[in-house]
């Protein structure tokens, strides 16, 4: 699916593999053979995984034979003078990376035929490959792979494949599933459109009630007469209508819904807030578990996951917070806000919420991200990555991610020290440096300092190169474009980024353009291992790609912003029912997302993680499905 590049234009890609077949599991003759695929790809404006397949150079050596050609290769002679082993070899690891059958490999070679052409198989003009001047055939491929093939070279193309795949995600390049396919449809007008959006709504709800009806519980007497499941309707009835409170809302849930009985509204508080925090934040997991293995049948959430930790508040608070200071905490501009912390993932994955906690005075923030990671890594153990923004740059969250075994990636502080070397670096005309430190707990720490606006502060007699410093400021921006959203919020989240830059910036003792010249990122990300002794002109490049996927971690500022058109309104101090309209609006912002991945699916052949079924369509949509005849 199509995401920002994490890399800018003109920056290369590359991959050294190489693989020799264990004697133990291959005939003898073969363990002689030893692979090597090797890439060096700069990017185009818009590069495509094809494109590398296509550009990666393959290598088969036999090291008793003299010639280095492949004894394995067991075609009849006249097969040697068309295509060779390696564009088949290339052709079927890509078509793995995609999970792509042959027949849909040979209509997308027939339909991007000058693709075919850098794959090595139709003609070119010049005579290259003048025995195959077509694209190949389903038929074809399927003989070449199952016939033609021998073991050896089949795991040859899967391990190729692997790192493509890989290699794509590093990158964030299009990748889609096979489940990323069309439906056997056509939509025809924009109202086709508009009546496939309803009926996927109303499907996907039908499978997502269960998950909460099923997870969540209430804790009444035996002798009730509303049945549990008009609470959670109720609940989500009011969820689903911007502003609104239970006191109004279990009126207007009380007409439309259906039921004979329906929950008052001092009931509905009141069952709410037997809910301890805990099993309120157990039954989000548990149906977050449910929506992942949902999100899974079609492909999602199955690579190396990128997680986002932040905290984000309610609505403020302006009434009295006499025996409650320690949940309604101080913000900025003297405002209280009720505030929870979440994890959620991000980049090239559907955006669900993981867990939430709130957030009390007293909290540190490696007490947070230590019970969110832990939690999270219980649901999705391919979590590789977390990012979090300056509030939590210290050296116990660093501890707290190693500990887990995710790498960390946030914005740093500039204190004294780290402003004088900004200073040194500038006099010195470097525009990167990178500092390592060891670690007990796992991969080593790392400093990096960056360009922020090369342009203007490295300025020198010569002309530079448009190409060769990318301005790191205009890339986020670029790049924020892909998260989602409206322009005005995109264009609100990169104020927020200013904004914490220009606080830094006013801090600053001295020289401040020696500071704002640099921006300053920490991780433990093994891709930077060992680059404090690289050449400047690698450093840069490296940094630059690892720093670039901070740009996804502004994915759940723009969650929070959704989340509260799902969140029913309050006016109640008590904090544990406060948490369950928070934990509740993050189902409902889950379930959306996941609607809009199915509709995108069924709408187009490489979706892309832009919203489809924007909150407002879905909540539209949703409010007619919430109850789903019969009532229970």
């Amino acid at each position: 699916m199509s995401a920002p590049t994490s890399a800018p234009p003109g920056s290369k890609i590359g991959f050294y593999k190489n693989w020799k077949p264990d004697p133990d599991e291959y005939d003898e003759a073969f363990s002689r053979v030893t692979f090597e695929f090797v890439l060096s790809y700069k990017q185009d404006d818009r590069p495509r995984v094809a494109k590398l397949a296509a550009e990666t150079s393959i290598s088969i050596y036999d090291f008793e034979d003299d010639d280095s050609q492949p004894t394995f290769d067991e075609r009849a002679d006249w097969h040697h003078n068309t295509v060779s082993m390696n564009i088949w070899i290339r052709a079927h690891a890509y078509r793995i990376a995609r999970d792509w059958q042959e027949t849909k490999l040979a209509r997308w070679f027939d339909e991007n035929q000058h693709l075919a052409r850098e794959f090595g198989f139709a003609d070119d003009g010049e005579g290259l490959n003048r025995f195959q001047a077509d694209p190949p055939s389903q038929s074809r491929l399927w003989e070449v792979w199952n016939e033609e093939f021998t073991p050896v070279v089949r795991e040859a193309s899967k391990r190729l494949a692997k790192k493509l795949f890989l290699k794509a995600y590093e990158h964030a390049l299009p990748l889609p599933n096979p489940t990323f396919e069309r439906e056997d449809r056509e939509i025809e007008s924009e109202c086709g459109e508009q009546r496939l959006v309803r009926e996927k709504t109303k499907e996907v709800w039908q499978q997502a009630k269960p998950f909460v009806t099923d997870s969540f519980y209430l804790k009444r007497a035996e002798n009730w007469q509303v049945h549990e499941n008009a609470f959670w309707e109720q609940h989500t009835f009011m969820g689903m209508r911007e502003d609104m409170f239970a006191q109004s809302g279990q009126h207007s849930f009380a007409i439309d819904s259906g039921r004979d009985r329906t929950p008052s509204a001092s009931n509905h508080r009141h069952q709410v807030k037997k809910l301890s925090v805990e099993e309120t934040r157990e039954m989000l997991r548990n149906t977050t578990r449910a929506l992942i293995t949902r999100a899974r049948h079609n492909g999602e959430l199955d690579r190396r996951i990128s997680v986002a930790i932040d905290i984000t508040k309610g609505n403020p608070f302006t009434g009295d917070r006499d025996g409650h200071e320690d949940v309604i905490l101080g913000y900025k501009n003297a405002e209280y806000h009720y505030q929870w912390a979440t994890i959620q993932v991000v980049g090239m994955d559907v955006p669900l919420v993981l867990d939430a906690i709130p957030v009390e005075r007293g909290d540190t923030r490696a007490e947070i991200v230590d019970d969110l990671l832990g939690n999270a890594t219980d649901m999705l153990t391919n979590i590789s990555l977390a990012m979090m923004d300056r509030e939590f740059d210290n050296d116990d969250v660093k501890d707290v991610c190693s500990n887990h075994s995710i790498y960390y990636l946030n914005p740093a502080r500039k204190h004294a020290s780290e402003k004088a070397t900004c200073t040194q670096l500038r006099d010195a005309g470097r525009k990167v440096k990178v500092e390592e430190q060891g670690s007990l707990t796992g991969s080593n720490r790392k400093r990096m300092y960056l360009p922020a606006r090369n342009r203007e502060l490295f300025a020198t007699d010569e002309t530079p190169d448009p190409d060769d410093e990318p301005d790191t400021r205009q890339e986020l921006v670029s790049e924020f474009a892909d998260i989602g959203g409206d322009s005005e919020e995109r264009g609100e989240m990169f104020s927020d980024l200013l904004d914490d830059l220009h606080e830094e910036e006013g801090e600053l003792r001295g020289n401040e353009d020696d500071t704002r010249a640099y921006a300053l990122f920490e991780t433990n990300h093994p891709d930077l291992d060992g680059l404090s002794d690289a050449d400047k002109q690698t450093q840069l490049q490296q940094v630059r790609s690892v720093v670039s996927r901070y740009s996804a971690r502004w994915g759940i500022e723009n969650g929070y912003k959704k989340l509260k058109k799902f969140r029913v309104r309050t006016t109640s101090k008590d904090p544990q029912y406060r948490f369950f309209n928070f934990a509740f609006a993050c189902v409902l912002y889950n379930v959306w997302r996941l609607v809009d991945l199915l509709v995108k699916i069924a709408l187009e052949d490489d979706p892309d993680y832009a919203p489809r079924v924007d909150a407002n369509q879905f909540l539209t949509l949703a409010k007619q499905f919430y109850g789903l005849e019969p009532p229970d």
